[in-house]
């Protein structure tokens, strides 16, 4: 039994040694060479994406190349419209930025020369307030959003070439495997199987409420609302940010909230904040989860130290899909024996037997 014992203990710790060592090698590899490994990591999540709809227009026509020619074509074409009402946007919001910093200039010296017990002299300095809440700010943080975000889409050439090796190759890899693998294929499989399911369906609902969620806070911030400047551009930004969990969301909040207090009334700015705080909880704390149910079973701390993670590694394109790729590594993790442990850690619910 002692010797049993032993055996267990240290296969547990050459498993844990293993995991460490893996890990630091994969995340120098990140490092180093992100210019290739970004774009495999986004032409393999983006086949994960497509293989869905693909399927489904494969059961009608009968040809793989009309049913993926259909649906790259219309992500190419749905990524290039977007991508020229964002520039549209963004020149109209530059354009807007002198009204809107003459209309901060003038609340500044309002406040400074109010009654606040003691916060005027918060609004009397005027160097420390531009550096915390001034349109310039907020233009700055606009403009490194798309320019990341543009960034990213820069790669998407390198992504397609990925993306079309794997798909012509989608039918003799899996021969293959199976051909040197023939004990591991069926494991494989599942994971395949699972790892498509769990990021079809944090897609769909992520999709789902990003566009739910910048929808209503278009509405709000719109003419029809609080008529804020830069109120689509701000719409389209959420829908994007609130891609990376948690914090996506918040950071496309800010600036429509600042500009708001800078443009409105106390009252209505505060109604406003109100009002967005609201969305952000209906469709973040209700509505997404229900989509998702428990295909995503990610814990929320590991989201976060994910999001961080592969933002500090990749930026914001790293932050994004930082998420299904954590998914597909908690279920590689689950399906070994020695590694199950990691993967309930990871999990944000789990079974009691």
């Amino acid at each position: 039994m002692q010797e049993l014992s032993r055996v267990e203990i240290d296969s547990k710790r050459t498993t844990a040694a293993s995991i460490a060592i893996v890990s630091i090698v994969v995340y120098l590899a990140m490092v180093h060479l992100k210019s290739i490994l970004m774009p495999l990591a986004i032409a393999i999540l983006l086949y994960f994406i497509i293989k869905p709809p693909e399927q489904i227009i494969y059961n009608k026509v009968k040809n793989r190349t009309i049913s993926y020619g259909t649906v790259l074509l219309t992500v190419i074409l749905s990524v290039y419209l977007i991508s020229i009402f964002v520039y549209q946007n963004l020149s109209d919001f530059i354009d807007d930025i002198p009204e809107i910093t003459a209309a901060f200039e003038e609340k500044r010296e309002k406040l400074a020369n109010s009654n606040l017990y003691g916060l005027e002299t918060v609004f009397s300095d005027s160097d420390a307030l531009d550096k915390v809440a001034s349109p310039s700010n907020v233009e700055t943080f606009v403009i490194a959003i798309l320019g990341s975000l543009g960034g990213f889409l820069g790669t998407m050439s390198t992504v397609v070439i990925f993306l079309l090796f794997i798909i012509l190759e989608e039918h003799t890899i899996a021969q293959r495997f199976n051909a040197a693998f023939p004990n591991s294929y069926g494991r494989a499989k599942k994971i395949v199987n699972e790892s498509t399911e769990s990021i079809t369906a944090y897609v769909v609902s992520k999709v789902t409420c990003s566009a739910g969620q910048a929808i209503v806070m278009t509405i709000i911030i719109s003419p029809i609302g609080f008529d804020i400047p830069g109120w689509f551009l701000f719409g389209i930004l959420c829908f994007l940010l609130d891609f990376i969990p948690i914090l996506g969301a918040l950071f496309a909040t800010i600036p429509p909230v600042l500009i708001g207090f800078i443009m409105l009334e106390p009252i209505s700015a505060v109604l406003m904040l109100g009002l967005l705080i609201a969305n952000q909880q209906v469709f973040g704390s209700f509505i997404e989860p229900n989509l998702s149910g428990a295909k995503i079973g990610i814990s929320p701390f590991v989201l976060l130290l994910t999001v961080m993670l592969f933002a500090q590694v990749w930026g914001i394109a790293g932050a994004i899909i930082g998420v299904p790729i954590i998914i597909i590594v908690r279920l590689i993790l689950d399906e070994n024996e020695s590694s199950r442990p990691l993967a309930m850690m990871m999990s944000n619910i789990v079974e009691e037997e």
